[in-house]
């Protein structure tokens, strides 16, 4: 099996997921429809102040900075991204370009830090989770937001499974994402002494149409070349997996959506 070249820096800016791909707007729309509605219950229960200050961190292309800049008027929402060509012209929020790995805020910035979809991919994830942490103000909140893919892993069909196991290679090889890092979520916000920790989780399907598995279609499309680049897979496994999951009597867990959330503590 062939592997990355290691003259070829890994990371996620320059994979096949990167913003500059043809189809990655329309990929992270995708994203967008299937975890906003999560996100956006998970922010239904944290008690808020009236003018909150709100960092969403990597905000993507931007449809939950929106949601937070109409659903807190009064908030102050800065949505960063390491490359923030899909931030545009969305009202109500402040874009700044910021790496994650790298860029830092002052202590104490916000009462609301905002992270979905991002850590699982960045090889720094534990020590940003640590920096994002200390941004948040003494009784704010902070909110972990990820994906796992560990449903596909179990699948019962053999087919899909390769697929899967294919894709969790080609994240970790090409990226270094974690794919199951976000299994414990709640637990990691714990260790780092948050208080008042709660979860949820979303199951993400294919072969049902839905929100999820436009998902992973469009990632698994734009995945493509570089799967077959790498002799992960073949041609002919992609063909037949388009056609099992079109198939009408083909549906399967392919991963979960996962919202973790606590408080950091008041001084004293």
């Amino acid at each position: 099996m062939s592997t990355i070249d290691s003259a070829e820096e890994p990371g996620y800016t320059n994979s096949y997921l990167g913003d500059q791909h043809a189809g990655q707007l329309m990929r992270l729309r995708t994203l967008e429809r299937a975890f906003d509605p999560l996100s956006r219950t998970v922010f239904g229960l944290l008690p808020l102040p009236d003018k909150p200050a709100i960092l969403d961190l990597g905000a993507g292309a931007g449809s939950f900075a929106g949601w937070l800049s109409k659903r807190y008027p009064d908030a102050t929402v800065i949505a960063t991204d390491i490359d923030t060509r899909f931030l545009t012209d969305i009202p109500g929020i402040r874009v700044l370009t910021h790496n994650a790995a790298t860029d830092d805020f002052p202590a104490a910035s916000f009462d609301v830090v905002h992270v979905r979809a991002l850590l699982c991919h960045l090889s720094e994830r534990e020590d940003i989770l640590n920096k994002a942490t200390t941004w948040v103000r003494p009784g704010g909140w902070l909110v972990i937001e990820d994906v796992s893919l560990r449903p596909s892993l179990r699948a019962a069909n053999p087919l899909f499974r390769k697929v899967a196991l294919a894709g969790f290679t080609l994240l970790e090889q090409s990226i270094g994402s974690d794919m199951l890092w976000a299994d414990v979520l709640p637990d990691r916000l714990r260790e780092r002494g948050l208080s008042f920790i709660g979860h949820r989780t979303l199951e993400g399907r294919i072969g049902d149409d839905s929100p999820a598995d436009a998902f992973w279609a469009s990632t698994t499309a734009q995945a493509g070349p570089t799967l077959l680049k790498l002799g992960l897979l073949t041609q002919d496994d992609l063909d037949a997996m388009a056609r099992l999951r079109a198939s009408s009597t083909f549906t399967e867990a392919a991963l979960t959506f996962i919202s973790a959330w606590g408080q950091v503590p008041e001084r004293g």
